[in-house]
């Protein structure tokens, strides 16, 4: 299946393989309920796409633009997602349908600033230099990734589970931590924000 300019520009529970749009630009397409499996989206330009109940696989969209794209409960599982700026996409500005979930992906260098992704799943990834300033992870999933070099700042983390997760240099005195769940030994690091002195004896 494929869904060229000449496609049709509504898809539902379709099946997508081995597609390769590496550099190509899509736009205007609505994908209900699809499944895309190891195909090539590196450095695609996705233009006012919907995404609503669709699942990406072992895919590589590093690079991709998402200008005015929606996405609704729509899942990542083991792709490659380097260097794409999330703001770019279109959001509901109360986070009801932002329904966003990743799960062993890679999202170096990408970008969440200022959004509204409540209940967001971004489990056993690697999220290395990734901004969440200012994001609302309220009640995220987060544990078992990788933010090393990542930034918060006035970022609501209330109830976001972090267990497991590594790297982070979360300041608690410049975020929202309230029932936020951490693990140790990586909890620690919480405590080095703070004008406090800590003593073995």
């Amino acid at each position: 299946m494929d869904f060229c300019a000449e496609m049709p520009l509504e898809y539902e529970s379709e099946k997508f393989k081995a597609l390769d749009y590496a550099g190509q630009t899509i736009t205007g397409k609505t994908f209900y309920a699809c499944q895309f499996l190891r195909s090539d989206f590196k450095e695609t330009k996705w233009v006012k796409c919907k995404f609503n109940d669709c699942v990406f696989t072992d895919c590589d969209l590093s690079l991709t633009s998402v200008t005015n794209c929606s996405f609704s409960e729509t899942q990542f599982e083991n792709c490659k997602l380097i260097g794409i700026n999330w703001t770019d996409a279109s959001w509901d500005k109360r986070g009801i349908l932002n329904s966003i979930h990743f799960n062993g992906c890679g999202l170096n260098h990408c970008t969440f600033a200022g959004l509204i992704l409540k209940k967001m799943t971004l489990t056993h990834c690697t999220a290395r230099d990734v901004d969440f300033a200012e994001t609302d992870l309220t009640r995220a999933n987060c544990a078992h990734t990788d933010f090393a070099e990542s930034r918060f700042f006035h970022t609501n983390l209330t109830e976001a589970d972090f267990r497991h997760a590594t790297n982070y240099a979360i300041p608690a005195n410049m975020n929202t931590l309230k029932k936020t769940k951490f693990s140790l030994p990586e909890a620690l690091a919480l405590l080095y924000s703070l004008d406090i002195i800590v003593s073995e004896s």
